[in-house]
């Protein structure tokens, strides 16, 4: 019994060692290079709903004042559905077959925010 609570004991140890050495890395300094996203501004503009989605259906709702354009590819990158986005007004793509695809949201020729739409 002692042994696994020594041994407990020193792992439990490691681990927070570990842990405190990683808190002194900063992540940000591997991607001093990259241009910042301007995402916070349009944080959650767009909603999809269901995604996953097994019916190859997806509404699509956004909130936003001036109008975005939404673009779906799938993954060899061809654009499949363009829909400009205006106030809070309901979409709908239907007919996606089975598969991952890309999106991405542009306000002013600046994308704000991409993602991926699956369907099973």
């Amino acid at each position: 019994m002692k042994r696994k609570v020594f041994g407990t004991l020193i792992i439990m140890v490691a681990l927070f060692a570990n842990a405190t050495r990683m808190a002194d890395v900063k992540t940000s300094d591997n991607f001093l290079d990259l241009p910042a996203v301007k995402k916070d501004k349009y944080k959650s503009v767009v909603k999809l709903y269901p995604n996953p989605t097994w019916d190859g259906r997806v509404n699509i709702s956004a909130n936003n004042k001036e109008p975005l354009h939404f673009y779906v590819f799938d993954v060899s990158g061809t654009l499949m559905h363009q829909i400009t986005l205006k106030g809070k007004n309901k979409y709908k793509i239907a007919n996606l077959k089975k598969g991952i695809y890309m999106y991405d949201v542009f306000s002013n020729d600046e994308s704000i925010e991409h993602g991926k739409i699956i369907v099973k």
